[in-house]
């Protein structure tokens, strides 16, 4: 580049990893810190904000990878969280990024200059000046929790607070939520009571469908790239088939269609329910003390132990005024979920929501095309106008069309494949500008191996 800029990288978990080895690749100077002692984010197990220990990807690894960093064969089609650290690991050790993070190094405030920006880092006094942000830390770690009339007296825990089944045992608990945390906590406890005030569509698929392909990856593979209108009315027939009405189970009725928020997903949930080993509540409608109060005709109400917040998170930065992504109503208002309308210097890795799973593969797209961006600035101006433009004004098709508007989740949900399609026609616009298609790595490869291989495809 004519004019070296350099660039400050917020956090090295899954998505902020793709960024950096963007930009160590098409040689953009940045500066990546990440608060913890490893990279990984919520796969992390040294993390405070990591997964519950029995973890499992809801995608499968040929849909969660990077595009090209495959898991080994050896791993299953649905990978455990300390496998996914395992093969974030070493996705970092093979493209050479331990070295360009600086670890448990806290970015404390960011703020806009007259040019670039001020990013202060705990323990340092004076702020350093960069050319431009990539904010990459994550929105699954400020816990949200709704109130009620009355006191709790026993244990209340956030589902992010919740590592291991010993938190559980032997304690009546009360899981409060309709998400896939939900009926994935509900189904731990043998005296779990989930309670929800308005369902979610539930599906209940196996893992794995025909010829053992995993559900996820037949589901974007074949049935997103039919038409819209037929996928759904497909998808809710089979699970209208599979699964039927909620009320058989106890459940309230979902207060919207199956297709217009995100639907949970549970395999055992279910299962679980019709064998009486959970029984499902409604709503709540006060406290007193260890009892809880249902919204039910003869208003029933339960001694619990333990109440589990399974009731998701808010987006927020705290590093950061929150009006830089979000609009007042907590919307976001970046185009593509990535780039600021007006700056052409801060941008965003990771935050959407796919309901198919996928999200480190469609970072790996967002790190490219603002690598692009960034690289057009300098190079190809044309090409940098254009793109200017576009992000000022336009609005594509990148979800689900879904109707259901009031539901946190639903604001940053996308559609697996059309956002992933769309991000690879605008890096064909930015032609040279853009980071070129990088090789199939197997985990644990070498490079005489991968240069093996292109002999023997050559040959």
């Amino acid at each position: 580049m004519t004019d070296v800029k350099r660039f400050c990288i917020i956090g090295a978990g899954a998505c902020g990893l793709a960024v950096v080895k963007t930009f160590a690749e098409r040689g953009i100077p940045f500066d990546c810190f990440e608060a913890e002692g490893d990279l990984g984010g919520i796969w992390n197990p040294g993390s405070p904000h990591a997964v519950y220990g029995s973890t499992h990807l809801n995608s499968s690894k040929k849909l969660s990878r990077y595009p090209d960093f495959k898991f080994p064969d050896e791993m299953p089609y649905y990978v455990s969280a300390a496998q996914a650290h395992e093969y974030l690991r070493a996705y970092a050790a093979e493209y050479g990024i331990y070295d360009r993070i600086t670890f448990n190094t806290r970015v404390s405030a960011i703020e806009r200059a007259d040019k670039g920006w001020r990013v202060t880092l705990e323990g340092e006094s004076e702020p350093r000046i960069y050319d431009g942000v990539v904010v990459a830390n994550g929105h699954h770690w400020h816990p949200y929790t709704p109130d009620y009339p009355g006191t709790f007296a026993g244990e209340m825990l956030h589902s992010h607070d919740v590592k291991s089944k010993g938190q559980l045992k032997d304690k009546r608990v009360l899981v409060v939520g309709a998400g896939n945390s939900a009926a994935i906590f509900a189904t731990r406890p043998k005296t779990a009571r989930p309670s929800t005030r308005c369902a979610a569509p539930i599906t209940s698929s196996p893992r794995c469908c025909s010829a053992s392909r995993p559900t996820r990856s037949s589901t974007v593979s074949v049935i997103c790239r039919l038409p819209r209108h037929f996928m759904y009315s497909l998808y809710k027939l089979g699970m209208w088939v599979l699964i039927g009405s909620h009320e058989r189970y106890g459940l309230p009725k979902p207060d919207h269609d199956l297709f217009e928020a995100h639907p949970t997903a549970c395999t055992t949930y279910l299962d679980h329910i019709v064998h009486g080993r959970i029984v499902p509540k409604p709503g709540i409608t006060r406290f007193e003390g260890k009892r809880v109060f249902f919204r039910d005709e003869e208003e029933t109400s339960e001694e619990v132990d333990l109440l589990v917040w399974a009731t998701g998170y808010r987006v927020h930065f705290p590093f950061m005024d929150d009006s830089y992504v979000l609009d007042e109503n907590g919307w976001p208002k970046l185009f593509i979920h990535t780039f600021h309308r007006e700056w052409d210097d801060f941008f965003v890795c990771g935050l959407f929501e796919p309901a198919e799973g996928g999200v480190w593969q469609i970072a790996d797209y967002q790190a490219r095309l603002i690598a692009a961006f960034i690289t057009a600035q300098e190079e190809d101006p044309k090409r940098a106008a254009w793109f200017r433009e576009l992000k000022r004004h336009a609005n594509p098709d990148i979800g689900h069309g879904l109707k259901h508007q009031d539901t946190p989740w639903h604001r940053f949900e996308i559609q697996h494949l059309r956002f992933r399609r769309y991000m690879k026609r605008l890096l064909k616009k930015f032609g040279p500008c853009a980071p070129p298609e990088q090789e199939m790595r197997t985990m644990g490869e070498t490079a005489e191996e991968r240069e093996a291989e292109k002999l023997k495809l050559a040959s």
